[in-house]
């Protein structure tokens, strides 16, 4: 009995010597939400105002514009662009409310807002993708790859909408928290497919670019897994924690992940921008 107490308190003992934010899990959360939110505001500003831009006189600088195609399915981008940088820019903080029960009127009104948001981004981004050939998401020499993979991309955004809509009206709110935290996956996407493309330029840099699968490979992947992946990471967490696979797990595990995730982010983040700086 005594050495289990002994046990016991020496592990307490050796708890209570990590920085208590450390071991805080919705400090790490919300660490990891802050890291969203600040490394993508470089795309949320660039697709905001280049979308605008076009909407105002139908002309703007950003080479998807400058191609041959219906004045009316570039509008369609131009909105495209606008909705998903709104998106983009207010989910981090949705889901901050959802998850700290704090200022509910304030959750409820962006919630509001990111569903109309999603729902009329994914509405003109699928009729773009759909409908019109966008020859900007197209190598030299290579097919397009966007088409499909952007269009399911706007199904499957619908179909988490109408989950979060409807977990809300069953008043199912540990389901509704899952469906949210999806749609916040999907909101943030299309930064997503830029950090993939900043991580494929800081492999090529760093390991050589024989060590990547072809150019057309690359463009397959990065045209599914900027949502697909991410979906199927969250889907795998969401198994593992109601099979009990992280009870044992130390208490700055969160706090490591945040910080590893945040960093995958960050890289990634910062090297597509530094590519689009210099292209």
């Amino acid at each position: 009995m005594n050495s289990v107490s002994a046990t016991a308190t020496s592990t307490n003992v050796a708890t209570s010597t990590l920085p208590k934010f450390m071991t805080d899990k919705m400090f790490a959360i919300n660490m990891f939400l802050v890291a969203v939110w600040v490394f993508s505001i470089p795309f949320v500003y660039h697709a905001f105002t280049n979308g605008l831009d076009f909407v105002s006189d139908s002309q703007s600088g950003h080479p998807a514009f400058n191609q041959p195609g219906n004045l009316t399915a570039l509008h369609l981008l131009a909105w495209h662009m606008m909705f998903g940088a709104m998106m983009n820019f207010i989910s981090p903080l949705q889901v901050h409310l959802g998850l700290t029960h704090k200022k509910k009127s304030w959750h409820k009104a962006i919630g509001v807002s990111t569903i109309a948001i999603a729902f009329f981004g994914a509405s003109v981004g699928t009729l773009y993708f759909s409908l019109y050939y966008d020859s900007n998401m197209v190598g030299e020499g290579l097919p397009p790859f966007i088409y499909q993979p952007g269009t399911v991309y706007g199904v499957v955004m619908f179909y988490v909408i109408y989950k979060v809509i409807q977990s809300l009206v069953q008043r199912d709110f540990a389901v509704h928290k899952e469906w949210a935290i999806r749609l916040f996956i999907l909101a943030i996407g299309s930064w997503l497919n830029r950090v993939m493309a900043g991580w494929w330029a800081t492999t090529a840099v760093v390991a050589g670019e024989s060590v990547l699968p072809s150019q057309m490979a690359m463009g397959i992947i990065n045209s599914w897994g900027f949502y697909i992946i991410p979906l199927a990471i969250y889907e795998v967490y969401l198994r593992l924690g109601r099979a009990g696979s992280f009870k044992n797990l130390p208490a700055y595990a969160p706090f490591a992940a945040s910080v590893v995730g945040s960093a995958i982010l960050g890289i990634g983040s910062v090297v597509y921008v530094l590519m689009a700086s210099y292209a």
